[in-house]
């Protein structure tokens, strides 16, 4: 068990890791992150890598 919790703990440390650098990439601003996944994601929209979320569906019964 305690192996077990060694290899957890060793995830855990590295997630922390990755999450404090993306973080420092961005100076600590959320608003910058979320900027940068757009534009990452509008850049594999128009590359075709991936492909654009369906249109939500009007209820016709609230028109």
């Amino acid at each position: 068990m305690s192996a077990e919790r060694d290899a957890v703990d060793e995830v855990l440390d590295e997630l922390h890791e990755v999450r404090t650098a993306i973080s420092a990439q961005f100076d600590h601003d959320p608003k910058k992150y979320i900027a940068y996944l757009q534009e990452v994601h509008q850049q594999l929209l128009q590359a075709g890598w991936v492909e654009a979320p369906p249109r939500p569906r009007q209820d016709k019964s609230a028109a």
